[in-house]
């Protein structure tokens, strides 16, 4: 198997050490590569490629771009009240949230809060509105 990125075809180059005594020795520059697991939109299976960092690095801004299905990203489902080993022993991560995260979710909840709160206000003030004209409707 040649030391080559299956994505980006980065492959190993070939070039010189150069010292101080600018003395030229022989060297390679070997890609930087990973075995990794990537779902293929064509086939839907899972398959092992050699790929570059960069090339990772590049799938997932593509990822991040398209929007990947939750769906497709979302571990299978189990049936209704059935719990993994992982969650029975407690070895579940937890989502970690960045600060900009956080405060949008706050800002939905407040968003919530209002959007529970005006129906109210709106039946109020249309029963004021009411009552105005019934009091207009009188002085008439």
């Amino acid at each position: 198997m040649t030391r080559q990125c299956q994505l980006t075809g980065k492959k190993v180059k070939s070039g010189h050490n150069r010292p101080f005594s600018l003395k030229a020795t022989k060297r390679t520059f070997r890609p930087n590569l990973f075995r990794k697991r990537v779902l293929n939109p064509l086939t839907g299976k899972v398959e092992r490629m050699r790929l570059s960092a960069k090339a990772i690095r590049t799938l997932k801004k593509w990822a991040r771009e398209a929007g990947a299905n939750e769906e497709a990203l979302a571990p299978k489902k189990m049936a209704p009240g059935a719990v993994s080993h992982n969650e029975e022993k407690g070895r579940v991560k937890k989502e970690k949230l960045t600060p900009k995260q956080k405060k949008e979710l706050a800002a939905q909840k407040e968003a919530e809060k209002t959007e529970e709160v005006k129906p109210e206000v709106v039946k109020e003030m249309e029963e004021a509105e009411k009552k105005e004209e019934k009091a207009d409707k009188k002085k008439k």
